[in-house]
């Protein structure tokens, strides 16, 4: 397979049966790789700046990039065992980052398939992935590491192994996380180890858990997220126990050992089970389950949370200064914390 040669104006057209990947080798910064409508069984490595990938649409009849039969000898294959656009920015031995993948925009495409992960950031500041679709991947369907800055934006993710979308390991992941729809996967949207968050506006179904901000015993733990005017629903799939996870089913919103955290104005409607994390809105610690802290410095305030169970909000009593206001909802455990 050959893509067309870049041209002047910055732009390359990739048609099905051309190389993606020999797009990016041909690329340089602010050039805009095009993908003509079609299936794309490739995978397909950004080390550069400034690199748009833009797709034709993210539905069926849209430009798809879906799991080779043999996965390429590349290292996104080698750091993911399998991934559709791996944007990984340069790290030494120890695995601290030397160099960040700087301004790269995804856009447009539809992944389907792959053993680990539709799209995964490891080392990227300022990747925006923008009107995608990820389903039926092994992992996540789209996920960042050890990045910063940048959106995830009008994005939908269904038939994730782990998470619709992930935000992981980034101290100041400084990411705007909106307008996307999650569905059908472990968890919809898991945020961990990391810190600046902000997810907004996002419509969350039939998960087994809507939206986990998790605390996993790393240093620095998990906070600094703003949950805002989400609409998370029915979110009552049930997921068996793993190695890292009991079971879980029926959660909403989950707060496990999170500090400095904001739950604002959300809807939170019908998730109903009767796991550790079933219920509408659920601060709990994390000492027990995976080592973190208590949660601590949240605000719960003005959400409206009806017909979950075991209640609408559930917090265990630990930790030190979380406050809960103004939240219409008809049962709360304990008892006093819905207006």
């Amino acid at each position: 397979m050959s893509a067309a040669p870049a041209s002047a104006a910055t732009t390359i057209t990739v048609r099905p049966g051309q190389s993606i990947q020999a797009a990016v080798n041909a690329a340089h910064y602010g050039t805009t790789i095009v993908l003509k409508p079609g299936v794309y069984r490739q995978s397909v490595l950004i080390r550069k700046d400034g690199i748009t990938l833009r797709g034709a649409g993210a539905s069926t009849k849209g430009t798809t990039l879906a799991a080779p039969t043999h996965q390429p000898a590349t290292l996104c294959t080698q750091a993911t065992g399998g991934s559709g656009v791996c944007v990984i920015g340069q790290f030494d031995r120890h695995f601290n980052i030397t160099r960040y993948v700087r301004n790269v925009r995804i856009t447009g495409i539809r992944f389907t398939g792959y053993p680990s992960m539709g799209v995964v950031a490891l080392g990227a500041d300022n990747l925006v992935l923008d009107n995608n679709a990820a389903y039926n991947n092994g992992e996540y369907g789209f996920a960042r590491f050890d990045s910063k800055n940048g959106a995830i934006i009008h994005n939908k993710a269904a038939g994730s192994g782990e998470a619709g979308i992930y935000v992981g390991d980034s101290p100041h992941a400084n990411v705007f996380v909106a307008a996307n729809e999650v569905w059908d996967n472990l968890d919809g949207f898991f945020i961990r180890h990391s810190r600046y968050v902000t997810l907004e506006f996002n419509d969350v179904h039939g998960n087994c858990n809507g939206v986990s901000v998790i605390d996993d015993g790393q240093p620095g733990g998990v906070g600094n997220v703003l949950v805002f005017d989400n609409f998370v629903h029915a979110n009552n799939k049930f997921c068996p126990p793993t190695d890292e996870t009991p079971p879980l089913s029926g959660g909403g919103i989950l707060l496990l050992g999170a500090t400095d955290s904001k739950v604002l104005q959300n809807q939170v409607l019908n998730n109903r089970g009767s796991q550790v994390n079933s219920g509408g809105i659920v601060l709990l610690s994390a000492k027990r389950l995976t080592g973190g802290h208590n949660p601590s410095g949240n605000l719960v305030k003005n959400n409206t949370a009806y017909g979950n169970r075991p209640a609408d909000i559930r917090w265990d009593g630990t930790g030190s200064n979380n406050t809960f206001a103004r939240n219409h909802c008809t049962r709360s455990i304990p008892g006093g914390l819905c207006h």
